[in-house]
């Protein structure tokens, strides 16, 4: 191919997916990690500093979810995902 020639574009079809995850979707998992690995963990063993980060993350998930149940319970519309064509910040 000469160099003053333009490459051939080609389009290729791709296939759109939709994933909709809600916050419940993300914060469940982390609020019972603590908890899985405390079952996973002998009982007799110390916490190592491991699970004490794994245990702060899962009480401020739990505390993530308690607010947002708060606003929500106060507000539905606040924390609902814009409309089509609606601008993210408000």
């Amino acid at each position: 191919m000469a160099t003053d020639e333009a490459p051939e574009i080609v389009q290729v079809p791709v296939k759109r997916y939709d994933v909709n995850l809600t916050l419940d979707d993300l914060l469940t998992p982390l609020i019972e990690l603590s908890a899985r690995r405390a079952q996973e963990k002998v009982a007799s063993a110390e916490p190592s500093e491991i699970d004490q980060h794994v245990q702060q993350l899962s009480d401020l998930a739990r505390q993530l979810k308690d607010v947002i149940n708060r606003i929500n319970a106060a507000d539905p519309t606040v924390l609902a995902a814009p409309k089509q064509g609606q601008p993210v910040i408000r």
